[in-house]
């Protein structure tokens, strides 16, 4: 007998995150939390790609304590910082 189980997943992507915006993006991510099993963040994280972007989007997200993935966006390799905005997202937990 196979037991049956819901697995909900949340997906977002082109959030284009700028330093700026910091904040903003807490209350999505909290709701997230609270209603998802996964959480897939599907690119275009930041706007430019900088290490001080993806550091602002990980202060975002640090309240989200289910399973993160995550692939990068075109706009996140724009800065050619994309090893460093990897690290910060693993650094994260994602």
């Amino acid at each position: 007998m196979t037991e049956e189980r819901e697995l909900r997943i949340a997906a977002i992507g082109d959030v284009h995150f700028e330093s700026a915006h910091s904040g903003v993006l807490r209350d999505l991510f909290a709701d997230i939390h609270r209603s998802a099993d996964v959480l897939a963040l599907c690119g275009d994280l930041t706007t430019h790609g900088t290490a001080e972007q993806m550091r602002g989007f990980a202060n975002e997200i640090a309240g989200v304590q289910i399973p993160i993935v995550a692939v990068l966006g075109n706009h996140d390799y724009e800065s050619d910082q994309d090893e460093e905005c990897t690290r910060i997202l693993c650094d994260a937990g994602v």
